[in-house]
């Protein structure tokens, strides 16, 4: 509910937002993003712009959400420990047969899986120092091959509700659900995945060869076939108790963590004895929890709704207009402080502008294209491509940010244009 409050609050209220973002950014003194948004979350309690009660209401409020992250990132660590990513790059590289060209396509396609079902951080964060590992023993140049992970794991993730935590927020918040805007958002992720590809091949043309110089014999690649198969039929029915939740149209959040504590149960049966909760994103979990304690805030002391008034307000009675804004305002809020950030103010915003219900249908498909697909502009746009940076570093491989934003600048407008183009077809009416 939005309530109005003197603009001196709404004035400190922002201000503590802004702060907390770029502590989150910044990461001063070695402050992880959970632990700035807490501190913001708690400064905006402390000070009464959120009352208390108001703030646990708004934690508990997100349960599924918190849930399906919980599930997500679980089952995330077991399909890595389990070696299901490396097995996906040895399947890369020997489909590839050292054709770089054909290497690249491999890499972007299987990088839109991995984003897709498993979340963009797995095919950022997981399967680049695989395919570093691949494009060096091939003997290659690897910033073609190392920025197609880092891009195509946004440009997919929008594809499926698993992709990207923002598609789960967005539609949470708003109301919408989050598998009906599949049949959407699906054929919107195919577009920017082929206009990705093309941007790449045409970009490096000339450093992709016929031929890699060095080819290893395709025994040197893990397999699938390394893999226990209680371990790969277990991942069969963690999907399959996920599509039947997706059809059904039932809460993500139970249905993912379900999935999560099947492959456990399985894991410990094929004798791993990891701790059954190490992978879990615990940071992200308060991250998002206090993100939305900070969002109400906002909210309660009238931002959202000027914000509302002022993006939205001169195309509320358009659902194909509210749908390109949102995105531009979404991919723009990104590179400002961060798609989190950027996607929760933004789903506040819609929420507060009184829009008709095509008219939020489209907001919704707009938000998560433009908070999907925006983090590719610069390196701050995801906490995922920062530390893509530093896993790439730790491996002596140095990209500069202007290497980054150079293909950033081509590839984001291209993706989001197709992206939208296809979103704009199918997505409007209701």
């Amino acid at each position: 509910m939005v309530s109005a409050q003197p603009a001196a609050d709404a004035s400190i209220a922002v201000t503590i937002f802004l702060i907390t973002v770029g502590m989150v950014i910044a990461r001063p003194k070695r402050l992880t993003e959970a632990g700035a948004a807490l501190l913001g979350a708690c400064a905006m309690v402390l000070l009464g712009l959120e009352a208390y009660g108001a703030a646990v209401g708004n934690v508990l409020g997100h349960w599924n959400v918190l849930l399906f992250f919980v599930g997500l990132t679980g089952t995330a660590a077991v399909a890595e420990r389990s070696g299901l990513f490396e097995a996906l790059a040895g399947l890369t590289a020997r489909w590839s047969h050292g054709r770089p060209r054909r290497l690249m396509f491999a890499v972007v396609m299987v990088g839109a899986i991995v984003a897709a079902l498993l979340s963009n951080d797995a095919a950022a964060l997981v399967l680049t120092p695989v395919v570093y590992v691949i494009v060096t023993k091939f003997g290659l140049e690897p910033l073609p091959y190392v920025l197609a992970c880092t891009f195509v794991a946004d440009a997919a993730s929008m594809a499926l509700p698993t992709g990207n935590p923002v598609n789960v927020i967005v539609t949470d918040h708003l109301g919408e659900s989050s598998v009906g805007l599949v049949p959407v958002l699906l054929p919107a992720a195919v577009a920017s995945v082929v206009a990705l590809l093309a941007c790449l091949l045409f970009v490096y043309r000339r450093q992709l060869p016929a031929h890699s110089p060095l080819v290893p014999p395709a025994s040197s690649w893990t397999s699938f076939a390394d893999i226990p198969g209680p371990m790969l039929a277990a991942f069969g029915v963690a999907l399959g108790l996920f599509t039947v939740a997706s059809i059904a149209n039932l809460p993500l959040g139970p249905a993912i963590t379900v999935a999560w504590l099947v492959l456990l149960a399985v894991e410990r049966g094929v004798g791993s004895r990891v701790m059954p909760l190490q992978g879990i994103g615990w940071s992200l979990l308060v991250f998002v929890a206090a993100m939305g304690v900070l969002v109400d805030a906002l909210s309660s002391t009238g931002v959202t709704a000027w914000l509302a008034g002022l993006v939205l307000g001169p195309v509320r009675d358009s659902p194909p207009a509210v749908m390109v804004v949102s995105a531009v305002a979404a991919a723009l809020g990104s590179n400002l402080f961060n798609n989190l950030p950027a996607s929760f103010v933004l789903a506040d915003a819609v929420k507060s502008a009184g829009l008709s219900g095509a008219g939020v249908h489209a907001a919704a498909i707009g938000t998560i294209i433009g908070a999907d697909l925006g983090p590719n502009l610069t390196p701050v746009g995801s906490v995922a491509t920062l530390l893509w940076f530093v896993l790439l570093r730790q491996r002596g491989f140095a990209v500069s940010s202007w290497s980054y934003i150079r293909m950033g600048l081509l590839v984001t407008p291209v993706t989001i244009l197709a992206a939208l183009g296809v979103a704009l077809l199918l997505g409007v009416p209701r």
